[in-house]
């Protein structure tokens, strides 16, 4: 799949670079025929955007995927529908976005695991900074794209106007709270499986050093505390780039 997207995406990605030659020709009096122009075309790769950066992630791919290949690919597809069953058709432009966010924060969290590191998904003050970037970025196109018709956004249709009094605020009260709700939820369930694992490790650590026989066999169950952590780890990154694709929809569809 990345090597034919890579081989059709060739074609526009980058700039193009026309330039003309003209031979020198005694007659016409020095004037060049246009039919006697040689023209030569050459494509420079940007890397900076969406289909460059995705030429780049395709160098080396083969017809016949590698295992390294088949992962990239799944993950492709993996994000690809996530932004087609949230989005719908227009997902597609936002999948570069949606593959860095999912990527980024799956990668953030798995590393968090690691002792003596600590990323920036584990800060619930970073998660909220983020996400207030993104539910701000989402306000702002929605705006430009809807005009005023934003604003019926805090109003449902078909409620009597007599509730809008108490309805808008609401609304706005639910609509802005995305803003915290998203980066809370994301640092607070990292934090929370940190916390417990710390916990048992500490307690084994304790009874190791007391000589008791129940502290190796403690240390032994932070093994699948922290699988089961990786996962979650996943998870997390999962619920947040889908959420955050839902909240684009919004940007499309004034619900």
């Amino acid at each position: 799949m990345l090597f034919l997207t890579s081989r059709l995406l060739s074609r526009t990605a980058g700039r193009i670079t026309t330039t003309s030659v003209a031979p020198t020709l005694a007659c016409f009096n020095g004037a060049v025929p246009r039919a006697a122009q040689l023209h030569t075309t050459r494509t420079i790769r940007d890397e900076t955007t969406s289909e460059g950066a995705l030429m780049a992630a395709a160098e080396g791919m083969r017809v016949i995927p590698t295992r390294s290949q088949s992962a990239k690919e799944m993950l492709y597809l993996f994000v690809q529908d996530l932004c087609k069953q949230n989005i719908g058709e227009e997902g597609y432009k936002y999948f570069p976005f949606a593959l860095g966010l999912f990527t980024t924060i799956g990668a953030c969290n798995v590393l968090n695991l690691l002792p003596y590191v600590e990323m920036p998904t584990q800060i619930i003050g970073c998660t909220v900074a983020m996400s207030a970037t993104i539910i701000g970025g989402v306000t702002i196109k929605c705006i430009q794209k809807h005009k005023l018709d934003f604003f019926s956004f805090f109003f449902p249709a078909g409620a009597p106007l007599g509730l809008a009094p108490l309805l808008v605020p609401v609304e706005m009260i639910s609509f802005f709270s995305r803003a915290i709700s998203l980066g809370v939820r994301l640092g607070a369930n990292l934090t929370a499986g940190h916390m417990i694992m710390h916990i048992i490790a500490d307690f084994g650590a304790q009874l190791t050093a007391s000589g008791s026989v129940l502290g190796p066999v403690t240390c032994l169950a932070l093994l699948p505390i922290t699988v089961l952590e990786m996962a979650v780890a996943m998870i997390q990154a999962y619920v947040f780039s889908m959420l955050t694709t839902m909240y684009i929809r919004d940007t499309i569809e004034l619900h």
